[in-house]
């Protein structure tokens, strides 16, 4: 009874985020085939340059407030001042949201000119509008993960994404005089806004009736949240150092273009990422709960268990894309992106160390060693810099390509030492579950035809 109750909940949980992921990224993938038939590469790039940003600030913030509010409403020890917990997470995710306002209106004009895209200003300036709407948006989601309510979150994403891409259509088939940066960021607002609207109705029976505010305990909040914010800072910029050197060391058109074409292969890559984000969604407050119940040995279990299912996975798929890079760059974009072509095919098989960066980060969050992760990240992150910035230099914008190589290959070997370390993971478990997963599937497509 027990394993089947233990089975059912990674089954619904599993379901429920790869249907978000999934939908985010087929609203994702269409959406784009939209804008870059809509605007040229240089606009292009400058869309990217903000989507970039946008999801650095997504990234760090939840990184900040996430991680460290789902484990202290997951702990024994905190059980009976959840109200309290859940008061400092408010505070520090609209304090942190307000200090990003102030630095968007202070030195926007800046970033804008060093990154040679003075477009990229009123963009930036709309986008408060979003981060404000963050704030309980982000709050709620934090508290449904908590209750492993996944299937709360997907419909907040479904409509969010669903109600962007329904009004870019409209936009570019019906309205195309209109079809500007702007308007397109102003459909996000609105978006956003309905699914704030939404999530907030669903999550009201758990939200705080009275604020709560503990200084020691906002502090233990942030002391813990600091080494995320930080870690998800340094991975963030790691990943997106082909958009913000290539465009702070080559001068447009040049810059943007190849901008556009890294941005192309980032939303491919997201697509292999899709089983590795939902995985890491579900598996965070999970291996918080087994370390908490059951040890480092359960948390070792689920972590082999994941990356070698996912691995089954994205292997076929990443395979598929190396071969045949033309095919899946033309549908994504068209013929005018061809030169990411050469690009994507450098780097997609590399890309399949991602799935194992994404379960290290959480992993070592949930285990009480952030602190760890976020040395590893800073260290990684200033390698690739280093890289990224002297392969432009030695070849121009196809340099950040052979980058990401080296990078990739490096982490594997950096992550894997930790890994082995601190929760003594073995790769010959990961290469056998993932076997297991082909035998698996053998043996169910042999019943389905016997």
């Amino acid at each position: 009874m027990l394993k089947k109750r233990v089975a059912s909940f990674w089954l619904t949980a599993m379901f429920y985020t790869m249907l978000q992921r999934v939908s985010l990224f087929v609203f994702g993938v269409t959406a784009y085939m939209i804008l870059v038939r809509g605007f040229s590469t240089e606009t292009n790039g400058v869309w990217a340059l903000y989507v970039t940003l946008y999801s650095l600030f997504e990234a760090v913030k939840q990184g900040l407030i996430r991680n460290a509010s789902i484990r202290f409403l997951s702990v024994t020890a905190y059980v009976e001042k959840k109200d309290a917990v859940q008061s400092s997470s408010l505070l520090i995710n609209t304090i942190f949201s307000l200090l990003v306002i102030a630095l968007v209106f202070l030195s926007g004009n800046i970033l804008a000119l060093w990154l040679h895209s003075p477009a990229l200003l009123p963009l930036l300036l709309t986008s408060t509008l979003i981060i404000l709407l963050l704030i309980p948006f982000n709050h709620c989601e934090i508290l449904l993960q908590s209750k492993f309510r996944f299937d709360v979150l997907f419909r907040a994403a479904f409509i969010r994404q669903g109600i962007f891409f329904i009004g870019l259509v409209i936009l570019y088939f019906f309205y195309l005089n209109y079809f500007t940066l702007i308007n397109v960021l102003l459909l996000q607002v609105l978006a956003l806004a309905v699914a704030v609207a939404y999530i907030v109705k669903k999550t009201s029976s758990s939200l705080i009736k009275k604020f709560i505010h503990e200084p020691g305990l906002t502090l233990k909040l942030f002391h813990f949240g600091k080494y995320t914010f930080g870690t998800n800072l340094f991975a963030g910029l790691s990943r997106s150092f082909d958009h913000f050197v290539t465009a702070g060391t080559l001068n447009s058109p040049v810059g943007k273009d190849y901008i556009a074409y890294y941005n192309t292969v980032a939303r491919i890559n997201n697509m292999v990422d899709v089983p590795s984000l939902a995985a890491a969604d579900v598996l965070y407050p999970k291996n918080v709960e087994a370390h908490e119940t059951a040890g480092i040995e359960k948390v070792k279990y689920y972590f082999e268990q994941v990356i070698g299912t996912i691995l089954a996975f994205i292997i076929p798929l990443s395979l598929f894309i190396f071969i045949f890079p033309r095919l899946v760059i033309f549908i994504i974009a068209g013929p005018q992106y061809s030169p990411a072509i050469v690009i994507l095919q450098l780097t997609i098989l590399f890309s399949m160390v991602r799935p194992l960066s994404y379960q290290f980060g959480s992993t070592l969050d949930a285990i009480g060693k952030p602190h760890i992760n976020f040395w590893a990240n800073a260290g990684l992150m200033a390698t690739n810099l280093l890289l990224t910035y002297t392969f432009i230099k030695l070849y121009g914008g196809i340099g950040a390509a052979y980058a990401t190589m080296i990078y990739y290959s490096l982490s594997f070997f950096v992550m894997l030492f930790i890994l082995k370390k601190y929760i003594r993971i073995e790769l010959k478990n990961i290469i056998r579950y993932g076997l297991g997963r082909y035998k698996d599937f053998y043996n169910y497509i042999k019943m389905s035809f016997s």
